[in-house]
């Protein structure tokens, strides 16, 4: 099982061309990575590319990496997300579940209104 992280992506997706021409749909953040990859100067952008090109990556991308590499693939995909804001019914079964997601945000406000739970979530 190969896992792809913000540490390994370059080397497994964005230095190997025969993927990145299987992935034409992110074909603009692999631009916008080799742009920033020839300027040093860009590197803020680069990371950015990364960080856009991991988020991007949904189930029919590693369908296709898995069956390129040959291996089951794993995206360990990055929540740089500082505030969270979750609505739910109030005869929703969810929202434990939902909130087992967000183990890292310790902060957590809740607001009720008539039939509809608000939740604001922040780290």
């Amino acid at each position: 099982m190969i896992n792809i992280n913000i540490r390994n992506i370059e080397e497994l997706i964005l230095k190997n061309s025969k993927i990145v021409s299987q992935l034409p749909d992110l074909r603009h953040l692999y631009d916008k990575w080799l742009l920033s990859y020839r300027i040093p100067a860009l590197s803020n952008m680069r990371k950015e590319a990364l960080m856009d090109l991991l988020n991007s990556l949904d189930g029919s991308h590693v369908e296709k990496l898995a069956r390129l590499i040959g291996d089951m693939v794993f995206i360990e995909k990055l929540d740089h997300h500082i505030v969270r804001n979750l609505d739910f019914s109030t005869d929703s079964d969810a929202i434990e579940r939902e909130l087992t997601k967000y183990e890292s945000y310790t902060n957590i406000a809740l607001s009720r209104s008539a039939d509809q739970i608000y939740i604001t979530m922040w780290r």
